[in-house]
């Protein structure tokens, strides 16, 4: 097995052509380990995963991984990170494509949901599991994640100057319904029979309506 099984993105080609020979195969190697690791840990689970399993499926020695990667709690979260960097990127493109505040908050719903779906299997692990790895607390320390955190804020805040949510409420607070909500009905519909097709856009429609109207009987 190797990254351009489980992830065909990356290639050597991909890698910086400036960089030496001896760099590029280091690069190469840890997104190795990285992709191996995503596989197992979506299969076993943090706690059951072990760093011989990763190591069995990346083919390479042990010790290998772990001139890369300090434990398996950093590994852990090299991957989170890297997924929060992936869904930024998608995030970012996909937002400068609309205009007005309903159509951007409506794609980052939507963009989330999808990402979340074509990863669903590790992020059950995130979620299920986080709290015991106090990835939270690292998160917070995060640029990544800072990154994200700024640009779901600058959504809220437009929100708010368009009269779409309150004003009276802190941006941050706001933020962190919509997440709770966009959390909750992902986990909820992962518990759906594997192989069932989902309906994205009609999940969107229900979550942005839910946030910015509440579940009042109109």
């Amino acid at each position: 097995m190797n990254i351009y099984s489980l992830n065909p993105e990356i290639t050597e080609e991909a890698v910086p052509v400036q960089l030496g020979r001896k760099e590029r195969h280091r690069l190469l190697r840890k997104a190795d380990i990285i992709a191996a690791a995503e596989h197992v840990f979506a299969l076993k689970g943090y706690h059951k995963a072990t760093i011989q399993d990763i190591a069995r499926q990346a083919q390479y020695a042990t010790g290998t991984v772990y001139l890369y990667f300090e434990d398996k709690n950093s590994l852990y979260f090299s991957i989170i990170e890297e997924k929060i960097r992936e869904l930024l990127r998608i995030l970012i493109a996909k937002i400068a494509q609309v205009k007005g505040a309903r159509l951007k908050l409506g794609t980052f719903i939507y963009e989330s949901l999808r990402f979340f779906e074509m990863n669903k299997d590790f992020f059950r692990i995130f979620i299920q599991e986080e709290s015991s790895l106090s990835i939270k607390s690292k998160l917070a320390k995060s640029p990544v994640a800072s990154k994200r955190r700024e640009m779901f804020n600058a959504l809220i805040k437009e929100a708010q100057s368009e009269g779409l949510v309150r004003r009276d409420i802190e941006t941050t607070q706001i933020k962190e319904l919509l997440e709770s909500i966009l959390v909750s009905f992902a986990f909820n519909w992962w518990k759906e029979p594997s192989g069932q097709e989902k309906d994205l856009k009609g999940m969107t429609a229900i979550i942005l309506d839910l946030f910015l109207n509440g579940a009042k009987k109109r």
